[in-house]
């Protein structure tokens, strides 16, 4: 046992002298040596170690695996076709138009050319999209085209809130008439859909070059420069999407994109809303809705000022454990109808139909220059007296006190409805009268409209004046329309008759 330890301690002692030895020869060659494990002796090439052989640098470690490098987010260029939009159409012909206006426009054409920029800024943005994508499912293409149906029915708003700029109002309606052209974006035919909003529009462009031809030229070169537009716009759809919107079959998804343009433009992210109390906690308080009052308490008969006396002369109610909650304010009641806004009056040519709304006091509106194919409709007017020139389809009054109406001929009817206090009168012929839910009217027939039909429905005080046979003309003979019926029952079925006083 003890020759084997005596073995062992000499096998240490060499090895020892070996690994010194080994040290030695590392630093004469400039060479950095780690310290060494002691070996085992069944390791091999320990026999070298032992013969004090020089042994060669350990190798290299490995580099580390590269790793991937990332891919740039550089902005997506622009395709030819939104190119070639931008110089055809921003360039070329909507700048040109806003500069004009702004020179001498007024504020509401002004305000509303600013949303026609922005609606082709819109369209620019969708055209965009559809050179670098590929199309997407139908309610994913619906969700894009919202922002340009939103411009489409903000111009439309815009034209209609100033009804009032009778100075104005034919250049917003020349506007609003124009605006759908960027419709196209849905029809499987652009360049006739265009033309046919072009058309609408020339209707009214057509007005103001007769208006100003003499007066203010600078309005006609306006109405040529709106209509260059579109013309400059069909020319570019004819080139680059003549039988609909060319989508890219091997571009990029839509959520690729949109992703990618999210990525460019991102900007700081907005400041963390303040916490606590202030306004905001008060309208978070209030978007509760009826959980709001269900911290309220029921108020004891004992608090109660007008049934104590104590109470009120003290001027303070004394509260419970429960009465941290303030009371709920009273409701503040809504206006009536009588005392509500005013809407703007209209009187133009929508169509094939004249509209006339919301006139007052007006003594001498005439519709002329009419149509066989035309309507006159006449609604919500008040102390207004229109007269209507020529043969018309037929003539609408509905909702309107104290209005009168002069026609000169009509093809189907005339229709009163709601209309107390109206007054008609029909120079030329008319072949039916129909009168619904009217109290108090007058309806003078001339000798070549004395075969009209009348029929009424819950209406009273209706007189009719018919010319007197032999007379010269404007001499009537006024006629109370029956008001009294009696009903009776003969055979099975209602026989209806007249009452008729006598006496």
């Amino acid at each position: 046992m003890s020759g084997g330890l005596y073995s062992l301690a000499t096998i240490i002692k060499r090895l020892e002298a070996a690994t010194l030895r080994i040290e030695d020869i590392a630093a004469s060659q400039g060479l950095t040596v780690h310290a060494p494990q002691p070996p085992s002796l069944e390791s091999p090439g320990n026999e070298n170690l032992l013969a004090g052989a020089p042994t060669s640098p350990p190798p290299p470690p490995p580099p580390p695996p590269q790793q991937p490098t990332p891919v740039s987010s550089a902005p997506l260029e622009d395709p030819k076709s939104v190119v070639a939009f931008d110089e055809l159409v921003i360039e070329g012909r909507v700048k040109p138009f806003l500069e004009l206006t702004r020179s001498f426009a007024g504020a509401s054409v002004i305000e509303i050319v600013a949303l026609v920029e922005k609606q082709y800024k819109d369209l620019r943005a969708f055209l965009r999209l559809v050179g670098l994508c590929q199309q997407p499912d139908p309610k994913a293409l619906e969700e894009l085209l919202t922002p340009l149906q939103a411009d489409i029915e903000a111009i439309s708003r815009a034209k209609e809130a100033n009804r009032k700029e009778r100075d104005w109002f034919t250049h917003l309606t020349f506007i609003g008439e124009g605006a759908p052209s960027v419709g196209w974006v849905v029809s499987p035919k652009p360049g006739p859909y265009i033309d046919g909003i072009k058309e609408s529009a020339d209707y009214y462009g057509l007005k103001l070059t007769r208006e100003f031809k003499e007066k203010d030229p600078k309005h006609v070169e306006w109405v040529k420069a709106f209509v260059a537009i579109l013309q400059a716009m069909r020319n570019y759809v004819m080139e680059y999407h003549t039988t609909g919107l060319a989508w890219q079959s091997k571009g990029i998804t839509v959520e690729e994109y949109q992703s990618a343009s999210a990525s460019a433009g991102a900007g700081a992210p907005p400041p963390p809303a303040a916490a606590g109390g202030g306004a905001a906690a008060v309208f978070a308080e209030l978007n509760r809705g009826e959980d709001v009052t269900k911290g309220l308490r029921k108020v004891d008969r004992s608090q109660m000022t007008h049934k104590n006396p104590t109470l009120r002369a003290g001027s303070v109610v004394p509260g419970t454990a429960s009465s941290a909650t303030p009371p709920k304010r009273p409701i503040k009641p809504s206006k009536p109808s009588s005392l509500a806004g005013k809407k703007p009056p209209k009187f133009a040519l929508d169509g094939n139909k004249w509209a006339i709304e919301y006139q007052e006091n007006e003594a001498g509106l005439t519709v002329t220059d009419v149509e066989l194919n035309q309507a006159v409709n006449i609604f919500g007017c008040k102390n207004t007296t229109v007269v209507i020139k020529g043969k018309v389809n037929a003539v609408t009054l509905v909702n309107c006190i104290k209005t009168a109406v002069l026609i000169e001929s009509v093809v189907s009817a005339i229709s009163v409805t709601n209309s107390p206090s109206f007054t008609l009168q029909i120079t030329g012929s008319a072949p039916m009268i129909q009168l619904d839910s009217t109290d108090s009217g007058q309806i003078y027939l001339s000798r070549a409209s004395l075969s009209a039909e009348i029929t009424t429905a819950k209406c009273s005080s209706i007189n009719v004046s018919l010319p007197v046979e032999g007379e010269e003309d404007g001499v009537f003979e006024e006629q109370p329309v029956p008001e009294m019926l009696k009903t009776v029952v003969q055979g099975g079925k209602l026989v209806t008759t007249i009452v008729e006083h006598t006496g």
